[in-house]
């Protein structure tokens, strides 16, 4: 009895150990296998919402600029995380625990690429031209002689700034005067009871008047789109003043400010002229800014999102893979102008929409972050440039404001986009400081997928421009475009950068002197010579440029909601 006591004890004892090791064996496949997966599921849905965030904030800033929009803020919330806590559970042996949770970073303008943009195209410098007044007035300060309100002021003032007409004037205002008024009463047969005029008297009522500016659209019926009280209660007679400086509206402090102000006045065509203007604050470019998200996940591959100037990049660190999302805002399409009858032409009409985000720099905590985007400014065909090119990094040539020639007639020869990569030796827009070193590999991956968007940008307008043209038209735009890329080696100048030129010409002149990659610092001088002499005289016909410079405010405000 003993013994078989002692074999029984032995295997309820093998059998215990079985069960513990069978389920040592699922909980390994469960830690090894199930909770991986599960990480990974949540880790690639997370980035499926992280793009669709980043696609609807791009959606929202479009939509407020096309709108023109200004000031108006929209508000986006990004979950940053996959929002898994790691949980952990015990059993009398082994834990169990969950997947641990990914983190992500999302940045404003902690990668300040450049975008230069080089336009040959009928222009002119608002700096120095001044509202056109018509008859001239030698002095603002306006004399008033009042006789009576129907003779205020005596000697009538109007005047024509652009195409605004604008008439200063007495009115009365609105109130209840002696009237005179028919009175008809009947009886409920329609019999005539008393029919007559009567009079309403107010005993005392006296009218006031206010001096008044009235502006009118200066065509051949002139209709009055605004009026301003400029002085109130005039007592007659009187001699009063006005100055005309006191109202920004007519009469800005610059010529600049006025046609920022009244972006619609009208500019006399014979003031326009060829111009080859290059952007620029200080010795470089405008920043274009950026906004980042950069992930830190445990079970699938990492993923980084760059948007800029309307663009989404994705980058992915590990493996180097990277692609375009969505291109930047720019486009080239074939417009008809219909009014050549009875034989339309087609013109080529490139529109870029240069958006830049200004805010500082900003980077959000791990967990979640509220945006809030607006737009500041939209500059409709006026570029802030010089007409002097010169090197990036030298002061030669200050910055104007220009005004293109708009409308649907052709208005431009070439443009040249240069997109350059950020680079840590450049402190600040008028600083290059050569003893830095650069990241050559963060600019060499951000140059090559610009260059991927020039890319596709090119291959979608050529199968646009394929299905939309004409089969009558002889018209070919396919070979308007040739896009490169430069990786120099230099502490003189920025190395890395994607190109974008577009003109009739612009591969017939360009393709020798600049291949589609440059890695030699000779040839990238002798490419950018080139570049400099195909701007200046492109030759070849012209083409329709709508050009739009925004201003965007991203702000990040961090914390878990």
């Amino acid at each position: 009895m003993v013994g078989c006591t002692k074999e029984r004890g032995l295997s309820e004892v093998i059998g215990f150990l079985m069960i513990v090791s069978l389920l040592t064996i699922l909980f390994s496949m469960y830690l090894l296998y199930v909770v991986p997966i599960q990480g990974r599921d949540a880790e690639i849905s997370h980035m499926k919402y992280i793009t669709q965030e980043f696609i609807g904030l791009k959606a929202d800033i479009d939509g407020l600029i096309i709108n023109n929009k200004i000031n108006l803020p929209i508000a986006r919330s990004f979950e940053l995380g996959t929002l898994s806590s790691v949980g952990s559970g015990a059993l009398s042996i082994l834990p169990v625990s969950s997947f641990i949770e990914a983190s992500g970073t999302l940045m404003v303008n902690e990668q300040n690429d450049f975008l230069n943009v080089m336009i040959n195209g009928s222009m002119v410098n608002l700096s120095g031209l001044p509202p056109i007044v018509s008859p001239p007035i030698s002095n603002p300060v306006l004399e008033l002689h009042c006789n009576s309100p129907s003779n205020c002021p005596s000697t009538p003032i109007n005047f024509t700034i652009s195409d605004r007409y604008y008439n200063i004037t007495t009115q009365e205002r609105f109130s209840i005067n002696n009237t005179t008024v028919n009175i008809a009463i009947t009886y409920p047969n329609n019999t005539p009871y008393f029919t007559g005029n009567a009079s309403l008297a107010i005993p005392g009522y006296q009218p006031t008047y206010d001096l008044v500016l009235q502006t009118f659209s200066n065509i051949a019926s002139r209709p009055l789109i605004a009026q301003k009280t400029l002085i109130e209660n005039l007592t007659f007679p009187c001699n009063l003043t006005y100055n005309l400086l006191k109202d920004n509206a007519l009469f800005p402090n610059n010529s600049t400010d006025y046609y920022l102000i009244n972006p619609t006045e009208a500019t006399p065509s014979d003031l326009y002229a060829p111009h080859t203007i290059t952007t620029k604050v200080t010795e470089y470019p405008p920043r274009i800014g950026s906004l980042q998200y950069e992930s830190n996940n445990r079970y699938w591959v990492n993923q980084n999102l760059l948007y800029e100037m309307g663009g989404l990049f994705l980058n992915q660190p590990t493996d180097g893979g990277s692609s375009v999302m969505l291109i930047p805002s720019i486009a080239l399409t074939p417009f008809q102008n219909i009014s050549q009858n009875p034989d339309p032409e087609y013109h080529l009409k490139v529109s870029i929409n240069n958006i830049r985000i200004i805010d500082t720099e900003d980077v959000s905590g791990s967990v979640s972050a509220q945006i809030f985007s607006k737009v500041d400014k939209i500059n409709q065909n006026i570029i802030k440039g010089t007409d002097t090119p010169s090197n990036l990094g030298t002061s030669s040539g200050s910055s104007a404001l220009w005004k293109m020639r708009e409308g649907d007639e052709p208005n431009a020869r070439a443009v040249w986009l240069q997109f350059l990569s950020d680079d840590d030796r450049i402190n600040s827009s008028d600083y290059f400081d050569s003893t830095k070193t650069a990241d050559s590999n963060q600019m060499n991956t951000t140059a090559q997928l610009w260059k991927r968007a020039f890319d596709q940008i090119k291959t979608i307008t050529n199968k646009t421009l394929s299905s939309s043209m004409d089969n009558n038209q002889n018209k070919d735009f396919t070979g308007w475009m040739y896009i490169f890329r430069m990786a120099k080696s230099s502490t003189s100048a920025l190395p890395y950068s994607a190109n974008i030129v577009i003109g009739e010409n612009a591969k017939n002149r360009l393709s020798g002197d600049c291949p589609a990659v440059i890695n030699d610092p000779t040839q990238a001088s002798i490419c950018e010579n080139s570049l400099r002499n195909y701007l200046d005289n492109p030759g070849g016909s012209e083409f329709i440029l709508d050009y739009m410079d925004s201003e965007v405010s991203i702000v990040m405000q961090s914390g878990a909601l």
